[in-house]
């Protein structure tokens, strides 16, 4: 198999920024050839008049939607944003905020599913917060956010329904 559907794959899965040294281990492929690989489908995304684009930023490649379907993205973020919580994303937040901060992969394994679409979602609705976990590097922890807590009318997370509870 060609690497560049591999590296589109990856990007796409990961919903997150990937270094050419993580995208090389998980391709079995050498470094230069991955960044020789991001390049091009780089270009060929922009050429091809793709609804999506790899862009690259200090060293990390992550997969967007292309600027011109920016109508139609804003949209739709607008309709998910503004609505109520899907029974995904009501799950995931649960998950945060009574396991939190815990990594996308931890939540992954709890639910049994790619949660990495509606951890975006509660990222822009402004209901959880990341940071870079201290002991992995590229990896995320989340947890939830002082606006969360401001929404619900609790000073802190203890105040949450049965977390002593769950926290024993």
């Amino acid at each position: 198999m060609d690497i560049k559907p591999k590296i589109e794959s990856l990007l796409f899965a990961a919903g997150e920024p990937l270094s050419p040294e993580k995208l090389s281990k998980l391709t079995g492929e050498n470094e230069a050839k991955v960044k020789e690989a991001l390049g091009i489908l780089s270009e060929e995304l922009k050429t091809q008049a793709r609804g999506i684009r790899i862009i690259c930023n200090n060293g990390q490649w992550l997969m967007v939607t292309a600027p011109e379907t920016a109508p139609f993205v804003q949209k739709l973020k607008k309709e998910v944003f503004e609505g109520d919580l899907s029974n995904a994303s009501q799950e995931t937040l649960a998950i945060i905020a009574y396991r939190g901060p815990v990594t996308r992969t931890e939540i992954n394994e709890i639910r049994g599913v790619e949660s990495s679409y509606t951890i975006n979602q509660l990222l822009g609705r402004g209901l959880i917060e990341r940071s870079r976990h201290p002991q992995r590097a590229n990896t995320f922890l989340y947890q939830i956010s002082f606006a969360l807590l401001e929404h619900l009318g609790i000073h802190n997370i203890e105040e949450l329904p049965q977390y002593g509870e769950f926290k024993k």
